[in-house]
């Protein structure tokens, strides 16, 4: 084979071996990508920093209010009798802009969180609550009970950051976690919580809790029964309580939307022939 042949022929392999080169290259390159396994997951709101607070009866999605202009209660409850709409919120909300809040027409009241426990106060309420004030909303405190310490130490935590004649509304108790204690001793430190803040106020204070959580753990102890219930559950219709008590208020989202608030917020309003004069202190 000449010298000339042995070229021609070295020339071609390398054409060649470069063309399939080239072919398996836009081969791999076309190749449609195998899609990622992805997973459908409830996004969980970030708790409370302090409270660790968990949201019973969660719902997946935010209720928007005008969704119960024609729902009942399965209990004949009806729609409520001002339907009127509220709020509670905590540092966990960051810096409000009341002015704003205030021009909202869906907030008649607020709740804001004082204390927890024997120790821990929330930092955000002083501002909040002297704003509440200046904007004209009507406003009171809560306290996120722990039923594993001294009631006696919690009512002192929660007293020493709220002033009693500067509140507009009646003081509740938010109790949603067992922390280890049995139902009994649960409901004991409860009533002599309660029994501290109707002491203190002159008036009973209201219980704030889950559907489930009172189903389970609070319903027929009869001296609990005596003080209003806020309940909490996130659904289209009025919760059932197991007893059939009765309840003021009802938390329908942990997801709401309010002007002046960046983020979800807890709404509440009114069941039956309650109205504001039912959480109303003075």
């Amino acid at each position: 084979m000449t010298n000339v042949n042995r070229a021609y022929i070295y020339i071609l392999l390398t054409v060649l071996a470069s063309l399939c080169v080239t072919t398996l290259y836009a081969q791999k390159k076309d190749k449609p990508k195998k899609p990622k396994h992805t997973e459908s997951t409830l996004v969980e709101i970030q708790p409370d920093p302090i409270a660790s607070k968990a949201r019973p009866d969660r719902h997946t999605k935010p209720l928007e209010m005008p969704l119960f202009a024609n729902h009942s209660s399965t209990r004949g409850r009806g729609t409520g009798g001002s339907g009127a709409h509220g709020i509670d919120v905590s540092h966990y909300q960051g810096r409000i802009n009341w002015d704003e809040v205030a021009r909202d027409s869906k907030v008649t009241y607020v709740y804001l969180k004082a204390t927890e426990g024997t120790g821990n106060q929330d930092d955000t309420y002083s501002y909040n609550f002297n704003e509440c004030k200046r904007v004209g909303l009507k406003v009171g405190a809560y306290h996120f009970f722990r039923p594993q310490l001294s009631a006696k130490g919690q009512f002192d935590n929660f007293m020493s950051r709220v002033e009693t004649r500067k509140q507009d509304l009646l003081p509740v108790v938010d109790v949603e976690t067992t922390n280890g204690v049995s139902d009994a001793v649960l409901q004991t430190r409860l009533l002599e919580f309660c029994e501290l803040l109707e002491h203190e106020f002159g008036k009973k204070p209201i219980i704030y809790t889950g559907k489930n959580f009172y189903n389970k753990h609070i319903h027929g102890n009869s001296r609990l029964r005596v003080y209003k219930f806020f309940i909490a559950a996130y659904s289209f219709i009025e919760p059932d309580l197991y007893d059939d008590n009765d309840y003021v208020l009802w938390q329908y989202s942990a997801t709401g939307s309010v002007r002046g608030i960046r983020g979800n917020v807890d709404m509440s309003r009114f069941v039956g022939r309650h109205d504001i004069r039912d959480i109303l202190y003075k």
